[in-house]
């Protein structure tokens, strides 16, 4: 089953990256013209290495890691216990599923962070190359999302983050002590955690 599962978060991990990479292309009008000759933002092997990276556990959230180890010692549990205590086959299973219907709302969260996270890493990718192309940096921006659930560290982050924006590495910078002082790391290009949606934009 978390076999299964972790297919199916690769895939999924895919599509956002893929998602992010197209839709920052559509933004930034991936068409440009540079000496009478028109450019585009090509989709390479660079990106397809970049995938491997990040369903290899390196760039993103740790999350979904701790998930399958929770999950995994859970259920063992169970099976070393309904052995011990001689239960059914039917027993054992309908205690496993209790198991994994508790964890579901983590499987929520944790899904929608990793998901928001790779897509914002496509995001930066499309960026990238589009600055190359137009030997220019651009400034980015986090959209933060708020709500009850967001956190200290991202109405801080919010507030601090000018108009105009920061060149990525500014960006990064500010991140990581504004995390630093709220017990957060960052992974990747945006400070990110359960429950609180963060959106990696270009300033235009």
């Amino acid at each position: 089953m978390i076999k299964d599962l972790k297919l199916l978060v690769n895939n999924e991990m895919r599509d956002a990256y893929i998602h992010g990479f197209k839709s920052a292309s559509e933004e930034g009008k991936v068409n440009v013209v540079q000496k009478g000759k028109r450019l585009d933002i090509k989709w390479d092997q660079e990106d397809e290495d970049a995938i491997r990276v990040l369903q290899s556990g390196r760039v993103q959230t740790n999350s979904y890691n701790e998930l399958s180890m929770v999950l995994s010692t859970k259920l063992n549990l169970v099976v070393a216990d309904s052995i011990a205590q001689g239960r059914s086959i039917n027993t054992t299973v309908g205690e496993m599923q209790k198991i994994v219907n508790t964890e579901v709302y983590k499987l929520r969260r944790i899904a929608r962070t990793e998901i928001i996270n790779v897509g914002n890493e496509g995001r930066l990718a499309s960026y990238k190359k589009q600055e190359k192309l137009r030997k220019k940096p651009f400034k980015y921006t986090l959209v933060v999302a708020s709500g009850p659930r967001t956190c200290d560290a991202h109405i801080e982050l919010k507030s601090r983050i000018p108009a105009a924006g920061l060149l990525i590495d500014d960006l990064i910078q500010l991140q990581q002590s504004v995390g630093a002082s709220h017990g957060l790391s960052l992974t990747g290009n945006s400070l990110l955690h359960p429950n609180q949606r963060t959106i990696l934009l270009r300033v235009p």
